[in-house]
């Protein structure tokens, strides 16, 4: 918040996580195939987490150190409103909370971007090319889901017994990093009206990218596990992705207390 060098330090916050767990994945996978002789072999993981995680922990607490002096007022009413945000969705257990309040900034920071043309077709072929464009203007949903994969074959390393689950998990949480188009206009009836068709033409076309997108994460990712019988793969990640869909799509939590009334004749 005291950073006066604009959109750097912010994608670096970003950034630096998404590489750290690049390098603690790669060190518990090559541990652990070149290190089958060692007479611990379970603390690879711990080992690999401290000798990246020290270092960076050592280098936040010096950064945040030096730039205390420059935080002001101004610059935490811009944190306070995350914090609140963060805080309220914890409590009421609804992160579409803070995740408005995050895609709202995102699209601001973004502000002004080069249109190009789409490519001729019909107006669902416009939408879905819309809808991966987007991807193209949030590329740090890519960039995580992307590294799900590193993360799921690590925990497959460290703990096999628990690969399945953590699989479909990691399935979900990659999938719902795509739906944000589907989120989009699941949230705006205005947009729908504006885009014209009916809700569920809407809702399918949006939920091609993110069903592709757990489909590819789903295959990349079916080395770490036992397959079982044919049907279960295919039965997972069919339910990944109608997770994904209900969770972008689902009405907004209602938390006050209606009672219903009847009139008796």
């Amino acid at each position: 918040q005291s950073s006066r060098a604009g959109r750097r330090w912010p994608t670096l916050a970003g950034a630096v996580p998404m590489v750290a767990a690049a390098v603690i994945t790669a060190l518990v996978v090559l541990t652990g195939r070149l290190g089958d002789g060692l007479p611990r072999p379970a603390s690879t993981p711990t080992v690999a987490l401290v000798a990246v995680g020290v270092p960076l922990a050592v280098a936040g607490t010096i950064l945040a150190v030096r730039a205390l002096p420059r935080v002001d007022r101004a610059t935490l009413t811009t944190g306070a409103q995350f914090a609140n945000a963060a805080a309220t969705a914890t409590i009421l257990l609804d992160p579409s909370l803070l995740a408005g309040l995050v895609e709202s900034r995102r699209w601001r920071r973004i502000g002004r971007v080069r249109s190009s043309r789409f490519l001729p077709g019909p107006g669902w072929w416009a939408l879905l090319q819309a809808d991966v464009r987007r991807l193209r203007r949030h590329p740090s949903a890519l960039l995580i889901w992307a590294a799900l994969i590193g993360v799921q074959y690590a925990a497959a390393l460290a703990l096999p017994g628990l690969a399945g689950a953590a699989q479909v998990v990691f399935a979900y949480l990659a999938a719902a990093r795509l739906t944000g188009g589907l989120r989009s206009i699941s949230r705006s009836a205005g947009l729908r009206r504006a885009l014209g068709g009916s809700d569920a033409l809407l809702r399918g076309i949006h939920v091609v990218v993110p069903a592709v997108g757990a489909g590819v994460w789903w295959l990349l990712t079916l080395p770490t596990i036992d397959p079982g019988p044919a049907w279960l793969a295919p039965t997972l990640a069919l339910g990944v992705v109608a997770a994904a869909f209900r969770a972008a799509t689902r009405p907004p939590i209602d938390y006050g207390a209606r009672r219903s009334t009847r009139r008796s004749g």
